[in-house]
């Protein structure tokens, strides 16, 4: 083109120079009086240049129009694509936005409502769905479908066993594109219409893929033949891509919900059973520190078999009630005996806890503690005959609400002991040595309603307690021994 605009430029400028000689000849020929030439020979050679100069104007009059006329086509053509291009990319941001919706949205219902509300303008959708992959039964499930407008749940499902557009699409892996189903796809028509209704003669089916794992079908069908454009299609295409990541994310989401709903209970449940373990985990830590020591306890759990500890100095205490065999025939019912009995001995209890003295056993109707095990102390036999005297305290504050008259034999004494625990089943805490048998023959030997004591406890306690001299006694198993009284704080 470039090179007929260089033609016709030269074409122009040779004209004008012809133009410019003409009418120089002609000024010379008015101008010469005395030419030789015949004046009617010069007039015919003027003539046939100007002639000649009329058809070389004409020429260059034809070839202007024609320049003009490509010069109107080239800016008609370049304004059509303007317009082209200004839609095209209206399109793609439409579709832009579009897709922003869809890939947000946690649910199929509403990215196919979103992509119809917002895609129906530019593209003919009469029916629009969405059919779920089920690789376990080999079958598109359109659960959710808009047709003429109006959501319709659940309408359809194409066996892939079958021959159908959706196994079309799945076996072929490519979609399926027709502007007249009758002409293209007989063989579908009965099927589409069965499941989208009779008036379709258009129809679209895009696979929807992630990473080329299918995720289902998208299908878009028009009233009418030759519906589709093929910017339409791409717009199509590109949404399809939108709805595949999006109907992904919305069942990720809905299988991490369900995983997390899952996860949940079984806390909940882990939960519930951890407490219900430690429930009994503390009943149990309850019911082994009734029997032992928390100190002795802790060390059969930690697998110690064989636990027996040596005190050079404890304190043991035996109080027992005078005379309970005889009460028992007085005493109705068993049950009223028990009751009584564990009135007193709970009430003992909460005496040894409050000097932080441990309880080793009741034998019968006798209750017997011992101070400074299994964590020795310098004080125990000052808890113990603190013990002992509250305990007589407690035992008169008892007698009216007992009904019967009940009263308590004490005996004390300090020396070494053995304490631990052996065995196998039904684990106790208890101890052995001459100081035991001792403490026992104290309370034998002693007297109704008082604490009777050995000699070492009285020499551990003279300077903060009253005693009456008992002077030597016979004891048995023992032999003679010297014995005191303990009467009350000094």
């Amino acid at each position: 083109m470039e090179k007929n605009e260089t033609s016709n430029s030269k074409e122009q400028n040779t004209f004008f120079e012809q133009e410019f000689k003409l009418l120089s000849d002609v000024q010379s020929f008015l101008e010469d009086s005395n030419a030789k030439e015949d004046p009617r020979q010069k007039l015919r050679t003027i003539v046939g240049s100007y002639e000649a100069l009329l058809k070389q104007s004409s020429k260059i009059m034809k070839i202007g129009d024609s320049t003009q006329h490509r010069l109107l086509k080239t800016q008609e053509a370049l304004t059509d694509s303007n317009i082209m291009l200004e839609a095209a990319y209206m399109d793609l941001k439409l579709v832009t936005e579009i897709g922003k919706i869809i890939t947000s949205s946690l649910e199929p219902k509403i990215i196919i409502q979103s992509v119809y509300e917002n895609t129906k303008s530019i593209v003919p959708m009469d029916v629009l769905a969405f059919g779920i992959y089920d690789e376990e039964k080999k079958e598109i499930k359109y659960k959710f479908c808009v047709i003429d407008g109006r959501y319709v749940p659940a309408p359809s499902v194409d066996s892939l066993e079958e021959d159908n557009p959706s196994s079309y699409c799945v076996k072929q892996q490519k979609e399926l594109i027709t502007l007249d189903i009758e002409k293209d796809f007989p063989n579908y028509l009965a099927d589409i219409r069965k499941h989208f209704g009779e008036n379709s003669q258009s129809a679209l089916y895009f696979p929807l893929k992630v990473e080329e794992r299918l995720i289902g079908i998208l299908t878009v069908h028009s009233y009418s033949k030759n519906a589709f454009q093929p910017n339409q299609l791409n717009i199509l295409r590109t949404l399809a891509n939108y709805v595949a990541i999006g109907v992904d994310n919305a069942d990720a989401y809905r299988t991490l919900s369900k995983r997390n709903k899952e996860l949940k209970d079984s806390l909940e449940k882990i939960e519930v059973l951890n407490k219900s373990i430690e429930e009994e985990r503390q009943k149990s830590e309850n019911l082994l520190l009734n029997i032992l020591p928390r100190s002795i306890a802790d060390r059969l759990k930690g697998g110690e078999g064989v636990i027996a500890d040596y005190f050079p100095s404890s304190t043991v205490l035996f109080a027992d009630i005078v005379g309970f065999s005889k009460l028992t025939t007085k005493i109705q019912t068993p049950t009223r005996l028990v009751e009584i009995l564990n009135r007193i001995f709970t009430e003992f209890d909460v005496i040894a806890d409050k000097y932080k003295l441990e309880k080793i056993k009741t034998i019968g109707d006798c209750y017997m503690l011992a101070g400074g095990i299994p964590v020795p102390t310098e004080d125990h036999a000052h808890k113990a005959a603190q013990a002992a005297l509250d305990m007589l305290h407690r035992l008169d504050e008892l007698k009216p609400e007992l009904e019967f008259e009940f009263n308590v034999r004490i005996g004390l004494h300090t020396g070494e002991v053995v304490a631990g625990v052996i065995g196998k089943n039904k684990f106790v805490y208890d101890l052995w040595g001459d100081s035991v048998n001792t403490a026992s023959r104290m309370e034998s030997h002693g007297a109704t309603g008082r604490i009777h004591v050995s000699e070492s406890v009285y020499l551990a306690l003279k300077d903060k307690y009253n005693f009456e001299d008992r002077n030597v006694i016979e004891v048995k198993g023992k032999g003679p021994m010297h014995t005191y009284f303990l009467q009350g704080v000094k």
